[in-house]
Order: structure tokens, then sequence, then C-alpha cells
């Protein structure tokens, strides 16, 4: 799967990686922390802003060596370590506002957005529009976290019926439930 930005002056905000990183048992942190080194981030700072192309490198790597599996996990990390806004207090809020969360951990350039679609409330559903160079597994995995944080028998499937990054397009789109 390619991973390009969409604007080469985009910025991603340490916080967003790095604590997960450090989550990671030792030997896969390790590993994790020498492609970092590879790709030019020998100290990684939580309050620092990285290039996009850096960091979607970092992603190929990761994607290269560990599979999608780690993609997932760190995808799941991201409700407890990116800056989110206030309000966060519901599954609709969460999901209605993880494209503002999104815009506060990049800067400098237009790399698309997180979509709401829709929210069906009595067939406990979400559909989610993704149109950003990030890989499908940690989109999964942000989704997994985000609604187990207010619901059980949490279920996030990519929707085949619909373009997909991994089949080489520019978005992708899920569908939630839950219980």
């Amino acid at each position: 799967m390619e991973m390009k930005p969409f604007d080469l002056n985009a910025e991603s905000l340490g916080v967003a990686l790095f604590p997960a990183i450090w989550s990671f048992p030792t030997f896969v942190k390790d590993n994790m922390l020498r492609i970092l080194k590879e790709e030019g981030i020998t100290e990684p700072d939580i309050d620092a802003w990285y290039d996009i192309k850096t960091i979607l490198n970092f992603y190929k790597n990761i994607i290269a060596n560990y599979g999608p599996h780690t993609i997932f996990d760190l995808g799941k990390s991201i409700p407890e370590n990116a800056v989110f806004p206030p309000g966060v207090d519901s599954i609709e809020s969460a999901f209605e506002l993880i494209n503002t969360a999104y815009s506060m951990n990049h800067r400098n350039g237009y790399l698309g957005f997180y979509k709401l679609v829709s929210h069906d409330l009595e067939a406990k559903e979400i559909v989610m529009q993704c149109y950003h160079p990030y890989p499908c597994d940690f989109d999964r995995g942000l989704f997994t976290a985000m609604a187990r944080k207010f619901k059980v028998g949490v279920r996030v499937t990519l929707d085949e019926s619909k373009p997909t990054k991994k089949k080489g397009g520019d978005e992708s789109w899920y569908i939630v439930s839950y219980r």
C-alpha cells in the first residue's frame, strides 16, 4: 500500500505516536526506536512536530517488519495519547470529534479528514469515511479503542463495497457496530 501525504509541508505532533511506542515490550520498542532513528528521529519528543513523510515512512517500515496487527495496536493507542478536544462523553461525540482531534495533531498542510457519515442508534452502527494517508489497520485500531470507551461488543470492519486504501485508493470506509 502506498502512503503518500497529500501535502509535503504537513506535520504530525509527537504525542500522537511516541507514547504508544514506549508502551510496547522492550524488544519491539527498541526496534521501533531504531526505525525512527533511521528516519532521522533520534530523540522522540511528544511536544515536537515531525515531517509527515517521515512519520508515514515509519508506518511503512512497521508494516513491513511487524505487520498489520502492530499498526492496529498503534491505532488503538491514539485515544489514550493524542490530543483530543473536550466533550468526548459518548460514542457519538467520540466519533464526531475524531476529525477535530486529527486536526489538533497535524498542522502546516492538508492531510485529509475523518467523517462521521451516519450513526444508526437502532441498529447500533456507525459509518465512518477516512480520507487521509494513514493505513487502514491504524484506523481500525483507533475506531475500536474509541468505541470500547463507551460500548461493548465492538466490531470494526472495512467496507469492501467502497474504495479502500488497501486497494490503492485515497480513502476507506468503515462500519463500527456495537451492543
